[in-house]
């Protein structure tokens, strides 16, 4: 994905979809439209002998107060629908202003629900209030606020029906809530669906202002309900819900029809004339009014959005944790405010800041990443940062759990000839009796892709698959980035690693490598990594981190050692390097949080979800830029080929670091 457009790729992306989703949408606007005619022409057979002059005389008894209170009322249901949206937004992190978001709530409810067909008015509405934004954003809002809408309607009405001792319908609402609170769980769970989950804390919300939504709109029909009516409101209630709903499922305009004869058939003993005023006196007051307000905003205009340039993809050249690199993975994002930026990613209830921050000081990144988790509905937390971090977000109130070991070393001091890496030294005098040899850095355009496509995907079956969230995954594009080291056996490539690289620092993240993998060839492309970073005169190259092996852990802790495998041999693996070890922590604001935290972190890491496209097929979208069709594929050349080319990589190597010529 082109860096210019990584920003806004949550709320960016093709129209096609909305292309392909009118047909659907132009056929429920044609049955909506069928189904008001039909309930019209019931209603008109209905009423055929309804007494008008009563009908008058009754609209006129609704008193002035009745009137202003039926007003209030109307404006708390909107300031709910406007919440409504600003809560879907903040699920969908958008990242627009609230205050935008609720206006453009307003105005699609307020005109859609009374032109009906409400999916196609209120997402071209939406689209109109929300500026910069695309016509699929716009409509999956709306899908949304539709049907979370509908299941919290379900959830309020079915409570209501369960309370009322006289209301229908009870072995149905019991039903409905059962199947909520299995919907909740599933929340909690949050499973991999082709679509974000909306969270628990999300659905609380959703269903405390749907529940008002509804039942101001109920009280105010109830203010306006002439004297004749005598309507009590636990009576009216009920009957008032389920007309609502089958008003709603309908689609047809203000739910014109359906409404009316669900309310007439469920309070079939009170005076007609009077029960069909008040509901011209509430259409008057819930819809005719909100409409011409909406439509004013929606002439008007949407509001003004100021400019506020997110952090260029450049500064994480500078960053002083080169696993900030994982951005180009496609998953994460940059947030921040003012000077300091953070690396965030997000599982169901957890706004997670990895590593220490990209920019600014900790000071200055944790109110940061507060502000964006209260924005998104979720928890913030802190993932394998440093002391230094951890110390900061001690003060702020954020409780600390070592959580992992990272193993890092200064090349420019790294020597083998030392005891502590005698066993070093044998991984690797094996490696080259075997015949390995690296190339390394690979770039590009002399990749062995195909090689690398197949050793990975070797790899992947050997370990169930590979891991995500805090490690990197095999994609071409994203390899493109990074620092590729290739160890080769009679000319055939049988594994590599990739560096996270930065002006400060290298860290370690791919290690893949195919079966009958000969003894000593993982340690043999680290240190070729070590040799390399000496000579250019790096400072730091990190091999990234292990969960701590304490005697004891946290159950937290092992809820993160059972995502890795084999642990202790990943760890002795390292040690063979006689790195120094740095303690990574990871901080939540309570011991509840922790443990949340550590439980959806260990899924993301087992069960990551799939790579955006982008990551994956960069490199086939640019095929052009680097390789030519004509050339063989490495791995099939002769090994002065080969040699040729890994001299052409230090060259390349030269001109951007001037120090390895010194050396």
């Amino acid at each position: 994905m082109p860096d210019s457009n990584r920003n806004s790729r949550a709320i960016s992306v093709s129209a096609a979809p909305v292309v392909l989703a009118w047909p659907k949408l132009l056929a429920r606007a044609l049955l909506s439209l069928g189904l008001c005619g039909a309930c019209l022409w019931l209603l008109l057979q209905r009423l055929a002998h309804l007494d008008l002059a009563e009908m008058r005389t009754a609209f006129g008894s609704v008193s002035a107060a009745h009137w202003l209170a039926a007003v209030v009322l109307t404006g708390v249901s909107f300031w709910a629908v406007g919440r409504y949206d600003a809560v879907l937004h903040r699920h969908f992190a958008t990242g627009l202003p609230e205050s935008i978001t609720r206006r453009a709530g307003i105005c699609a409810i307020a005109v859609s629900q009374t032109l009906g067909l409400g999916v196609i008015t209120g997402a071209i509405l939406r689209w109109r209030m929300l500026p910069g934004q695309s016509l699929w954003l716009a409509t999956r809002l709306t899908a949304a606020v539709a049907l979370s809408f509908l299941a919290g309607w379900a959830v309020v009405t079915a409570s209501v029906l369960l309370a009322l001792p006289a209301a229908p319908f009870k072995p149905q609402a019991a039903a409905v809530l059962a199947l909520a609170v299995a919907l909740v769980a599933l929340a909690i769970v949050a499973p991999r669906v082709p679509f974000r989950w909306p969270n628990a804390f999300t659905l609380s919300r959703l269903l405390g202002l749907a529940a008002l939504d509804t039942l101001a709109a109920a009280a105010a029909f109830y203010m306006l309900c002439p004297g004749p009516l005598a309507l009590p409101f636990a009576v009216m209630i009920p009957a008032f819900l389920l007309a609502l709903g089958a008003g709603l499922a309908s689609g047809t305009p203000g739910g014109v029809g359906p409404f009316e004869i669900t309310l007439l058939a469920l309070l079939p003993d009170e005076p007609q004339a009077a029960l069909l005023a008040a509901v011209l006196a509430w259409r008057g007051c819930y819809y005719a009014l909100p409409a011409l307000l909406g439509a004013a905003l929606a002439i008007k205009g949407p509001g003004v959005i100021s400019s506020a340039k997110a952090p260029a993809p450049a500064l994480l050249a500078q960053a002083p944790r080169a696993e900030a690199g994982l951005w180009h993975q496609g998953q994460h994002d940059l947030i921040g405010a003012g000077s300091a930026t953070l690396l965030a990613a997000r599982t169901p209830h957890l706004l997670v800041a990895l590593f220490d921050p990209v920019t600014g000081s900790a000071n200055d990144s944790l109110p940061a990443l507060h502000q964006a988790a209260r924005a998104e509905s979720r928890l913030p937390v802190l993932y394998k940062c440093s002391a230094r971090t951890a110390v900061c977000a001690r003060r702020h109130g954020l409780l600390p759990l070592l959580i992992a070991q990272e193993a890092w070393l200064d090349p420019r001091s790294f020597r083998l000839c030392t005891s502590s890496r005698a066993g070093l030294r044998r991984k690797l005098r094996r490696a080259e009796a075997a015949g390995v040899r690296i190339s390394g850095p690979a770039s590009p355009r002399t990749c062995p892709w195909p090689a690398l496509d197949d050793i990975a995907a070797s790899w992947a079956r050997a370990h169930g698959g590979e891991r995500g969230f805090s490690m990197g995954r095999y994609a071409r594009g994203y390899l493109a980035r990074q620092r590729v080291y290739i160890a080769w056996q009679d000319d055939l490539p049988i594994a590599f690693v990739s560096f996270h690289q930065t002006a400060q620092e290298w860290t370690l993240d791919l290690m893949r490598h195919g079966t009958n993998l000969p003894d000593g060839t993982m340690h043999l492309l680290i240190q070729t990594a070590i040799s390399d970073a000496a000579r250019l005169g790096l400072p730091r190259l990190s091999l990234a981190a292990v969960p701590s092996l304490a005697p004891h852990p946290s159950r937290a802790l092992r809820l993160i050692r059972a995502a890795l495998d084999d642990c202790a041999g990943l760890a002795r693996f390292k040690s063979s390097f006689a790195p120094q070890w740095q303690p990574l922590y990871l901080l939540a604001p309570n011991r509840a949080t922790l443990a949340l935290a550590a439980a959806e972190i260990a899924r993301a890491v087992l069960r990551p979800q799939p790579l955006p496209a982008t990551a994956a097929s960069e490199i086939e979208h640019h095929h052009d830029k680097y390789e030519i069709a004509s050339a063989r594929p490495p791995w099939q050349r002769h090994a002065k080929d080969l040699s040729d080319e890994v001299g052409h990589g230090r060259a390349f190597e030269t001109a951007l670091h001037p120090g390895l010529a010194d050396g």
